[in-house]
């Protein structure tokens, strides 16, 4: 997912290849933990050709509902300046989830960047095996001195109608056994008309010999009630994410 968004940014004069190996206390995924709040070990490739295609993979580890695991997201681009200095970008890329192939998918976007900011708009047809989901999304960052930068973004998530079943427990328990999605964590039963889900983050990344040290927060809002969106845990709503990633 970097790798993707270095090459919207900066649309290569040469062939080259680049990869990323880290750690993070947190792996959030469009504002939600998909790590139970725990470290994870994340590792990226990617290949940039001359004429502005792309395709590289990006993996982390998961643990989400009492499932660890890994999600793999292979992906492939085109990426190209114009004489304004804008970088044009659409591509494609598949979520996989070792442990619950169900709610894998596919997803396609196009956007734009500028020398400071970039904007994408995605669209998965069937978002972690559940429902349609548009997301648009901005990123950006502004020097602080030589070695640090400060970071944000803001994301806007947009589902269709979902037509998953909803799950009653007498007592409830929390995740529901058996669920195919655990990717999405339990659905309640009253649910509300909300589709739209906004998760924001900013902080601070300082480069160092060793890697890039990054100290984000990230935030998700959306109604406690809805079912829409995934994945989805009320309970789960922001925290502090540290990270260091050493890229080559």
């Amino acid at each position: 997912m970097l790798a993707a968004l270095t090459a919207c940014c900066a649309w290569p004069v040469h062939a080259q290849v680049s990869g990323s190996v880290g750690v993070v206390s947190d792996y959030r995924y469009r504002g939600y933990s998909l790590s139970d709040g725990n470290p994870a070990v994340q590792a990226s490739i990617a290949h940039d050709w001359s004429r502005g295609a792309y395709a590289g993979v990006f993996a982390t580890s998961t643990d989400y509902a009492g499932d660890t695991g890994a999600q793999l997201i292979p992906y492939a681009g085109y990426a190209r300046r114009d004489k304004q200095g804008r970088s044009w970008d659409f591509g494609v890329r598949y979520s996989h989830f070792t442990t619950d192939s169900e709610a894998s998918y596919f997803e396609a976007h196009v956007g734009v960047a500028f020398r400071r900011a970039a904007f994408r708009v995605h669209y998965a047809p069937d978002y972690f095996g559940q429902v349609s989901n548009w997301y648009l999304e901005a990123d950006g960052s502004l020097p602080i001195g030589e070695r640090m930068r400060w970071l944000w973004h803001a994301g806007v998530a947009r589902s269709g109608e979902s037509t998953e079943r909803t799950y009653s427990y007498s007592p409830p328990t929390y995740p529901p056994p058996n669920y195919a999605a655990r990717y999405a964590a339990y659905v309640p039963v009253e649910t509300s008309d909300d589709r739209t889900r906004l998760d924001l983050r900013t902080g601070v990344a300082l480069t160092t010999r060793l890697c890039d040290v990054q100290l984000t927060w990230q935030h998700v809002d959306g109604d406690d009630r809805t079912a829409y969106a995934a994945p989805y845990d009320s309970r789960d709503r922001a925290g502090w994410v540290l990270g260091c990633v050493h890229r080559w």
